[in-house]
Parts: structure tokens; sequence; C-alpha cells
């Protein structure tokens, strides 16, 4: 067989294998799914599972990195997409939301760094660039630490508001979106002011 087709086959048997255990930590969640469910639903003998997968957290973690790379894509675009840094800065934001609320458990392992950051640091990173070439960040700011502290921020602010939760305008007199722009552009202003 030739190193190319052992390759596609592996990431085939990876992949719907990975398919099978997403479909499950959503219905079951991850500590109420066994490996034996995931070898049941994939269609694959459990022996076969440990082939590509040491465990139900290497699996897990692997559906991670799929969907990190997924959010620094949707990351990336949102920053290319908007004009100023500052449109660019309120649309991260909004995308980060956004993918939290139609993903929320790959969410919330992703914002706990259960995986290596890097695609998603490397999105923020050149966001920062993007800032300090516009002058709107100061030069000598640290990149790294300034991503930490956009990422962190970031996180917080759109883990402090539910996505399913419709009292937040009874509880908070603002609609989750005007709090959230709020929120934003409170953030960037303390951003920019360093």
């Amino acid at each position: 067989m030739g190193e190319r087709r052992k390759q596609a086959l592996e990431k085939f048997h990876r992949d719907s294998i990975m398919d099978a255990a997403g479909e499950l930590f959503e219905k079951k969640g991850i500590d109420g799914t066994t490996m034996d469910d995931i070898a049941k639903l994939a269609d694959y003998s459990k022996s076969t599972i440990y082939v590509y997968f040491k465990s139900k957290e290497e699996i897990y973690n692997s559906i991670l990195i799929k969907y990190a790379d997924m959010l620094a894509g949707e990351i990336s675009d949102a920053a290319s997409g908007a004009g100023s840094f500052s449109e660019s800065f309120i649309s991260v934001c909004d995308s980060v939301y956004s993918f939290k609320c139609r993903f929320p458990d790959y969410f919330d392992g992703i914002s706990k760094g259960v995986r290596d950051m890097t695609v998603i640091d490397e999105e923020i990173l050149s966001l920062i660039a993007r800032g300090k070439a516009e002058k709107v960040i100061a030069e000598d700011v640290d990149a790294g630490q300034l991503a930490l502290f956009l990422w962190s921020g970031i996180c917080g602010m759109v883990n402090g508001v539910s996505c399913r939760d419709d009292d937040f305008k009874k509880r908070y007199g603002i609609t989750k979106e005007k709090y959230l722009k709020g929120a934003y552009k409170r953030f960037y202003i303390s951003l920019i002011r360093g």
C-alpha cells in the first residue's frame, strides 16, 4: 500500500472515531461516554479504537484541536474582514462569542487551555501586530503578554454571558448583545490606554 493511501486511510479511521466520539460527548458528556460506546457507534472493535487513540482523553483532545483550528480560522476571518483595528477587535470578540454559542463544550475545553493554543495565539498575535502597525497599541508592549491578556479578557467576557439564558435583560436591564458591545468597547479602551 502506498504511503499516501495509508495516511489517507489512517485519517479516515481517526476522523470516523472522532466523529462518533464527538456525537457521544455531546449527548452523554465526556465522563458518561465509554470507549465501548465509541467503538459501537463508530462500528469498530474496541481494540481498533486503541490502534488510533490511547484513551478517551486523547480522542477528546484531538477533537479540541480540530475545533481550536476552526476557531482560529474564524478569528482570522473576523480580523481581516473588518476595517480599522478597533472594528477588527470588536469583530474578533463577536466571532469568539458566536463560536462559544455554537460549540459550548469545545469552547470551554479550548478556553481552559486543555490543548496547545498555538493556532489561536498566532491569530491574536497577528491582531496585535496590526494594532501596533496602526499605532493603536504601543510598540514597546510585549506582544506575548498582551496576547494572553486579550485571550483571557475575551474569554472572560463571553463566558460571563450565557448563550441560552433568555432572562438576561430581566436580571440586568440590558440585552446580552448590548452588554457585550459595551464590554468589548470598554475592554478595547483599556487595551489602547495601556
